[in-house]
């Protein structure tokens, strides 16, 4: 259920929102009552593609082997930012230059080019205000956003190994209410983060990406 506010604002998450929404659908394999049959030595299994929630490992120091080494020599990379959402951490398609991403594309394995990833956490917090007006289908809900002030630690780290590059701290700058959320009915609260300034975050990332 997507809710719209009543004034219109520039929303850091707005990309992250889109993402948020999807529903990913594992698939299940049945086994028989005799086991699983050999594997053929002739063959081999073929790799399971990337996705963005491989990635994300990397912003905790874990490997990511499947994914491109970093060579800071390269002229141009491929980078993956993760932004705080809904407790957690989503990909963001909608701060960063979009030549600096990849697309999914389900004809290839496109997250294998990434070889750095961005991490935005939440570093402290405080209630800021409470936004309300949200509306479904031009009727009035009682829900709610709890907007919080917050800072935020933000690294690069190389996709192969999780290893840092480079790490900041950015304050977050925009106190507008959300327009669109999504909630589950009409009663709910979400909370909300007020983001660090993207011109600033563009600048942290591109000497690493772009340099």
């Amino acid at each position: 259920m997507e809710i719209a506010a009543t004034k219109t604002i520039a929303r850091f998450a707005a990309g992250m929102l889109a993402v948020a929404g999807l529903v990913v659908i594992s698939g299940c394999s049945a086994i028989g009552v005799g086991g699983p049959a050999p594997l053929d030595p002739t063959t081999s299994a073929t790799p399971t593609k990337l996705f963005p929630d491989d990635l994300q490992a990397a912003c905790k120091g874990a490997t990511v082997s499947r994914a491109t080494p970093y060579v800071p020599a390269a002229q141009t990379h491929k980078v993956i930012l993760f932004s705080p959402y809904g407790g957690g951490v989503v990909e963001d398609m909608s701060t960063l230059p979009e030549d600096w991403m990849v697309q999914f594309d389900a004809n290839s394995d496109a997250y294998a080019k990434v070889d750095t990833v961005a991490c935005v956490e939440v570093k402290d917090e405080q209630p800021l205000k409470e936004c309300t007006g949200y509306q479904d289908d031009g009727h009035d809900t009682s829900n709610t956003v709890d907007l919080r002030s917050a800072d935020y630690t933000v690294s690069v780290r190389e996709a192969t190994t999780g290893k840092e590059l480079g790490q900041t701290e950015l304050p977050g700058t925009d106190d507008s209410c959300p327009m669109f959320v999504s909630f589950d009915d009409d009663t709910q609260t979400k909370t909300y983060y007020e983001p660090p300034s993207k011109d600033d975050l563009v600048a942290f990332i591109k000497p690493f990406v772009q340099p």
